[in-house]
């Protein structure tokens, strides 16, 4: 019997990995125009004023809807969805799937009339210490900027829709398409429009965002109608968890947003976009393994606690947390080591220079420390929330994010901006050390042989470091291309074969995976 549960589990492991491959490889790219829209903002715009500007006036409607809405919309939504797909019928679904559509549309038009009015107040809370002249700027900004809220809103409920319905290649595409709009705007019309017409440009790029999943929707059946019943016990049931879920999402928007306080007026204002540089490029790095694994998990844990198969759900979890620390491990170390030569082939141009670089380069080099618990940590939540528990997620993120607001007030004006950039990654730690206990209390997550995993993944990112950094110390005072070159080639060699040598689990199912389809195609 254990070993057809053995077969069982590895065989819906293999399916799992196939699937998030081709996330992967669609998130990668999009990713990858993220990064071409970050280098032709740098290029264009550098940290100077106008930079900093955008940089405020862009966080104000990401932050305020990721501290006042953001992970309500889905991680409420997804459980409740899955539960009546599998307990009543298809149309009970899609009819809460109206009601809940319309309640965030509601919500969100109202942060947004209020964030345009009070657009003033706002930008001189985020950056108390900036420049009048950068403030008014921001605040003109802001008001361009701030509906993107109504459709970001709008983009995650759809998203929520389809990876509940077993979509996840849509929801992976979309920004793509964002990005695609920002990265034609900047190469084609900034020269004539400037600041104000990338403002426009990202908020059309959000709204892409929510209008390219509809064709998909009506294909599954959805449609919408403007029905919106507060009294379905649905309904209620979204409502009452969603204050401990939005607080348990709150540790990195709310590092993110003391952050940009701190900074800025640090380096004469210029840390506020170098830290923004530093941040873009470590959620990207992160966001391509963690948004992979808790988007494609987070209904299958949903679905599985609903049919009460909490086992399977806790193994999905197990073999996520493996995965992610084998791959996410080694890029942590490697851009500790190289974010110098990193930040300056990515970013150093135009009217970014070597100082910005210097400065970009020594947040990344900190926020590279938080990498691991942020990706863990994202499991770790999704499992609390697909079990409809929120509790355990929001008291951890308050503990961290007291822990960050402490650690920053009274050692920002030693530590400079790197040190606040680790302080952020420390506080992530902190929630994930606490959610990983409590969970582990009720029961055991990993196995002997998933601690011995985990501990050879470190141990080799580590042997991976120490060879990655020698080699760097040979190229010294070569071009950034060729040091990232060779680095990463040793990099990915070495970390390779110590895989292979120490016989990964991770390897193993990699080339269990190519084999069944080699064998396929035979």
């Amino acid at each position: 019997m254990k070993k057809k549960e053995q077969r069982t589990e590895d065989q819906g492991a293999k399916q799992l990995f196939g699937t998030a491959a081709i996330m992967a490889v669609i998130i990668t790219v999009s990713k990858l125009l993220g990064l071409v829209r970050d280098r032709a903002i740098a290029g264009a715009y550098g940290t100077t004023e106008a930079a900093q500007a955008y940089t405020i006036a862009s966080k104000l409607p990401i932050n305020i809807f990721d501290l006042v809405i953001g992970g309500v919309v889905t991680a409420a939504f997804v459980p409740t969805f899955s539960a009546l797909l599998v307990k009543k019928d298809r149309e009970k679904a899609m009819s809460f799937a109206n009601s809940y559509v319309n309640l965030i549309l509601i919500i969100t038009a109202v942060i947004s009339a209020l964030g345009i009015a009070l657009s003033s107040l706002l930008v001189r809370f985020l950056a108390p210490e900036a420049s009048e002249s950068v403030l008014s700027l921001a605040s003109q900004l802001t008001k361009i900027m701030f509906p993107m809220i109504m459709f970001t809103g709008l983009a995650f409920s759809f998203v929520g829709i389809l990876q509940s319905l077993g979509e996840f290649r849509i929801p992976a595409l979309i920004s793509l398409v964002s990005n695609a709009i920002m990265v034609i705007y900047l190469y084609s019309l900034n020269r004539f429009f400037g600041i104000f017409g990338l403002a426009a440009a990202m908020l059309l790029g959000w709204a892409s965002q929510a209008f390219v999943q509809a064709p998909k929707l009506r294909a599954l059946g959805y449609r919408y109608s403007p029905k919106l019943d507060l009294r379905s016990p649905e309904i209620k049931r979204a409502l009452l968890s969603a204050i401990p879920i939005l607080i348990g999402t709150w540790t990195q928007p709310f590092c993110s947003l003391i952050n940009t306080i701190f900074v800025s007026g640090m380096n004469e204002g210029r840390a506020i976009s170098a830290i923004d540089y530093a941040n873009k490029l470590y959620i990207i790095v992160v966001g391509i393994f963690s948004f992979v694994a808790t988007n494609l998990l987070f209904p299958y844990m949903s679905r599985a606690n609903a049919a009460g198969r909490r086992d399977e759900a806790r193994r999905m979890t197990a073999v996520s947390i493996k995965v992610l620390v084998f791959i996410i491990a080694p890029i942590a170390v490697g851009i500790a080591i190289l974010s110098s030569p990193f930040c300056a082939l990515i970013y150093q141009h135009g009217e970014f220079n070597a100082s910005d670089t210097a400065l970009t380069a020594e947040a990344l080099r900190c926020f590279a420390v938080g990498m691991l618990f942020m990706a863990v940590n994202e499991v770790l939540v999704k499992m609390f929330f697909s079990d409809s528990r929120t509790v355990i997620p929001m008291i951890s993120s308050l503990v961290s994010i007291a822990v960050n607001i402490t650690a920053v007030v009274t050692l920002h004006d030693k530590i400079g901006v790197g040190g606040i950039a680790l302080i952020s990654g420390i506080a992530t730690g902190v929630s994930c050390l606490i959610n990983y206990l409590v969970m582990r209390r009720d029961g055991r997550i990993f196995s002997i042989r998933d601690g011995v995993d985990l501990l050879r993944s470190l141990l080799c990112a580590a042997a991976m470091g120490a060879g990655v950094w020698w080699v760097s110390r040979l190229l010294e005072g070569k071009s950034d291309i060729i040091v990232l070159a060779a680095c990463g080639a040793a990099g990915v060699a070495i970390y390779a074969i110590l895989a292979v040598v120490t016989r990964s689990d991770e390897v193993s199912l990699f080339i269990s995976k190519i084999l069944k389809k080699e064998k396929t195609e035979k």
